[in-house]
Order: C-alpha cells, then sequence, then structure tokens
C-alpha cells in the first residue's frame, strides 16, 4: 500500500515550487546586495557632493552619519519588504515578472548617482 497515494491535507510540496522558493530566496540576497551597492553609491555621491559645497566641516560630519544611519533603516526595512514581495511572486506564479519590478529600483538609482557623479 503507498502511504502517500491518499489525497490528505499533509501532502508534500511539489517539487517545482520547492524550485520556486529557492530561487526567490536566491533573488532576495541579490537583491540585498544590490540595494547595499546603491545605498553605497548614494551616500558616496551625497557626501562629495557636500564636501565640494564647502559647507562645514561639522554640517558634513553630521550628514555624513546621520544619511547611513537613515538609508540603513531604509534597507533593513526593505529587505523584510522585498521578502515578502518575492514570495507572493512565488505564490502567483509570476516571480520573474516580480523580480524584474523589484531590481528595477536599486538599477535605477545606482544609474542616476553614476550620472550626477558623471557631471
Amino acid at each position: 500500500m503507498d502511504r502517500w497515494s491518499a489525497k490528505t491535507g499533509s501532502e508534500l510540496p511539489e517539487w517545482s515550487k520547492i524550485a520556486q522558493y529557492i530561487l526567490a530566496y536566491i533573488l532576495w540576497f541579490l537583491f540585498c546586495a544590490l540595494a547595499f551597492f546603491a545605498i553605497w553609491r548614494v551616500h558616496t555621491v551625497l557626501v562629495e557632493g557636500i564636501f565640494f559645497g564647502r559647507v562645514d566641516p561639522w554640517q558634513l560630519r553630521a550628514i555624513d552619519k546621520w544619511s547611513l544611519w537613515v538609508m540603513g533603516a531604509g534597507w533593513v526595512v526593505g529587505i523584510f519588504l522585498s521578502e515578502g514581495y518575492l514570495r507572493k511572486g512565488v505564490e502567483k506564479g509570476r516571480l520573474l515578472v516580480y523580480t524584474g519590478k523589484l531590481f528595477l529600483v536599486p538599477l535605477i538609482v545606482i544609474a542616476v548617482s553614476y550620472l550626477i557623479r558623471a557631471f
């Protein structure tokens, strides 16, 4: 008698669904790294812009430290929100669409930071 033949509420999940969740968490980790790089780029552009604007060193130091705290807090919130967003993408069967939308935000931020630094 096959013990998995009966349809019950405790069936084993499909392997394709498990693979999608593993892929979602790999993409989530890559998104976290990309978002961290975007924050680093924005911080660099912000501090360099203020430095070359010849502001008071005390103001520069305060903006440098507080911008890291604020952007870091935003990064942590973004980590939690993006994880739920990608899990929802797996549940709806649209993981790649959700991933594309999610990765678009830090890529645009990085591109704008490079454009600002170029001029």
